[in-house]
């Protein structure tokens, strides 16, 4: 989640005046969901100490288990061959090199939770660490080699007398009680001999070695879990960095920011800490800075305070320490970016209309940067380029070289403007085979957030889309990350307002260039923008089908369900109790009774963000009234759709959804038909 809601995964990139032109791949194979599902995710590229190899995972789809499994490979920064080092069942996640660069340790679940492992680099048995009964969360290497810090959940301080208490059936659950915590340990590589390092009522996370191993920094955060339920019940959006010796003692807190202080790294000489802060905790949709401070504390120095964006949480440091490097976003691009550990300005040092992602710098002698970059043609593959020179950069990996069989469909970049002469950018991809002059039906794709965006990446769900015959507007309305924090908040308290208008301008637009047939419009949007596809269809009935997932129906009853309520008083400016117009003004349920729109709702039944609740109530009201409607739920999952037979299922389904209300019909795969048979509906 980024400062919001779930945004959708399906991104891409669009059309207008000025753009930005893709043109497809030339192969001839039309993408389907199965071949969607079959393409290789990489990520979590490291270059080890001395710059010659690159460690990075490589997610598969497991179809015997119906899940995606990863694996550590490793290739020459150099280029060549990749070698797959882990191979378990399970997969493996998180690879860190060991500061001498001849071990790796990572995270897998093999035979009892997720522990630490560790395996040579360059061939033999992976040997397991630790053996925490809950399992480890996250770790990270001491500077010398010899030691781990790790984190774990406690057990319940009277975790026999749960037990008793289920096994007797006398096990009632007082909400807000006995909460445990996750905590920071350390522990011997060699002799695996343990250390506890923190106790109390909070927990930790993303701990730091500092360069001399004396202490170790750590996020803090009042936040804890209950045993019998096992969510995330307090909103702790105060969290502050601490530091603690590496033999244990009481922490010393370094950041007193009232907002989220995350992500410190040591400078290399530890004279100081970076992180990534902002001062708003009631604030949502606040700018997020890079700081500096002294471990010994005073004033930090915020070196972002003139970048017109949020940095991300990914930052590293130059070895020398000279400067700090960042990923922010930029429109429907993300770039990496780097500031002087002194202050002073903001330089892109990426370069094309591009998304890069995980980055990470190290090597002896000249320093190099390791990278993940995608864009609407390409998926991720990793790179590598010298850090001063980026036109040194070269691709060292092809994960997806069957990305050449498939027919891709052009995406262009769309400008328009909105209510108040506001400038709105949005993503279209144009059908597979797009012949000008032909109007085609359009897909309007909402995103969630509301602080989230569409960026510019290669996204298969939309090609699948694009090669049964839709055109798909995806729009960056008010309210969207990457262009600045005015735009950002331009919508609060006026969710559903003018960034519905917004959207609605981009139609329009698309229209009006003659690509899409105004007689054939559908909607769809998961989370906030399954809040807005409800909204939609209660506003106007221009669109012909509509389709939400995970979405909220009623703003007053969601900020008691969902685990985030205070973004819905930032939102609606106040509580329920407090402002009960604002909640009601903009919920669905208000205006339910003006739905003639056919509506699919999806939605898992485990989501704990958007509570299936939500769905209910839309779904019951709908069908009280004589409205078309579907309900699929979807067991085991959250609030997104992530076993990959639930995707094909619900891929399947929403084409058919819509073409079933356009009038298109078309020849379905025997194994596409099958499953649709097999699946019931509410």
């Amino acid at each position: 989640m980024k400062r919001g809601l779930y945004t959708v995964s399906i991104l891409l990139i669009g059309l207008s005046i000025g753009f930005v032109l893709s043109f497809g791949a030339v192969g001839e194979k039309r993408m389907t969901i199965e071949d969607s599902l079959a393409f290789r995710q990489v990520g979590g590229p490291q270059i080890s100490p001395d710059g010659k190899w690159v460690s990075y995972t490589v997610s598969e789809w497991d179809r015997k288990e119906n899940r995606r499994v990863s694996h550590i490979w490793l290739v020459s920064s150099e280029g060549g061959r990749s070698v797959k080092l882990t191979n378990g069942e399970r997969g493996e996640s998180s690879p860190q090199w060991s500061p001498d660069g001849t071990r790796i340790a990572f995270l897998a679940n093999r035979d009892k939770g997720t522990q630490i492992w560790v395996i040579p680099a360059f061939g033999g048995e992976a040997e397991k660490l630790t053996t925490e009964e809950n399992g480890v969360q996250s770790f990270g290497w001491s500077q010398d080699g010899r030691q781990i810090a790790f984190v774990t959940r406690d057990e319940p301080p009277n975790k026999a007398e749960i037990e008793k208490r289920k096994k007797d059936k006398f096990d009632t659950i007082k909400v807000d009680d006995n909460l445990v915590y996750s905590h920071l340990w350390k522990i011997n590589v060699e002799t695996k001999e343990k250390k506890r390092l923190t106790e109390g009522e909070f927990s930790v996370s993303n701990v730091q070695w500092s360069p001399d191993g004396r202490n170790i920094a750590f996020v803090m955060s009042k936040a804890g879990l209950q045993e019998s339920i096992w969510t995330d019940i307090s909103e702790d959006r105060n969290t502050d960095i601490y530091l603690i010796s590496s033999d244990g003692g009481k922490p010393v807190q370094l950041t007193t920011s009232p907002a989220a202080d995350t992500s410190p790294r040591w400078s290399p000489d530890g004279r100081w800490l970076a992180y990534v802060s902002n001062t708003k905790s009631d604030d949502w949709a606040a700018k997020n800075d890079l700081l500096v401070i002294a471990p010994a504390g005073g004033t930090p120095r915020n070196l972002t305070g003139s970048h017109f964006e949020s940095v991300g949480p990914g930052i590293q440091w130059a070895s020398d320490g000279s400067a700090l490097y960042f990923s922010s976003g930029v429109g429907v691009y993300t770039d990496i970016f780097q500031v002087t550990s002194s202050g002073g300005k903001v330089t892109r040092i990426t370069s094309g209309n591009r998304n890069y992602g995980a980055f990470d710098i190290g090597g002896s002698g000249p320093a190099r940067i390791t990278f993940t970059v995608n864009d609407s043609q390409t998926p991720d593959d990793v790179w590598i380029a010298e850090l001063n020179k980026f036109e040194t950069a070269k691709k060292i990996t092809w994960v997806n070289p069957e990305i050449n069989d498939y027919a891709l469909a052009e995406t262009v970049v769309m400008k328009w403007k909105g209510p108040d002469n506001f400038d709105i950018e949005g993503l279209l991809v144009k059908p597979l085979g797009y012949e000008a002059g032909k109007k085609y039906p359009l897909i309007l794709m909402i995103h969630g957030g509301p602080y989230g965006r569409f960026a510019n990446t290669f996204n298969s769900r939309a090609q699948i889309f694009a090669a049964n015959g839709y055109a798909v507007l995806m729009p960056n309305p008010r309210g969207s990350t990457g262009y600045g924090h005015d735009f950002t908040v331009a919508n609060l308290g006026d969710w559903g307002g003018r960034d519905f208008k917004d959207i609605m301008a981009g139609v329009d637009s698309v229209i009006a260039k003659g690509i899409a047939d105004s007689d054939k419009l559908v909607v769809m949007g998961g989370s906030y923008g399954g809040f807005m596809t409800f909204w939609t269809v209660s506003q106007t009935d221009r669109f012909k089908a509509a389709i939400g997932h995970a979405a909220i129906s009623d703003w007053y009853s969601f900020h008691g369900q969902s685990d985030i309520p205070g973004l819905m008083e930032y939102g609606f400016k106040g509580q329920p109790w407090s402002v009960p117009q604002n909640y009601r003004k903009y919920s669905p349920m208000t205006y339910v009774s003006q739905v003639k729109t056919p509506l699919m709702i999806t939605h898992g039944e485990r989501d704990m963000r958007v509570n299936i609740q939500q769905s209910e109530q839309y779904y019951r009201s709908l069908k009280k009234r004589g409205v078309k409607v579907v309900f699929l739920r979807y067991p085991r999952e959250g609030h997104g759709i992530q076993e990959p037979n639930h995707v094909i299922d619900l891929v399947g389904r929403q084409l058919e959804w819509f073409d079933s209300h356009l009038g298109i019909r078309r020849e379905k795969p025997a194994e596409t038909k099958a499953a649709a048979s097999t699946g019931s509906t509410q």
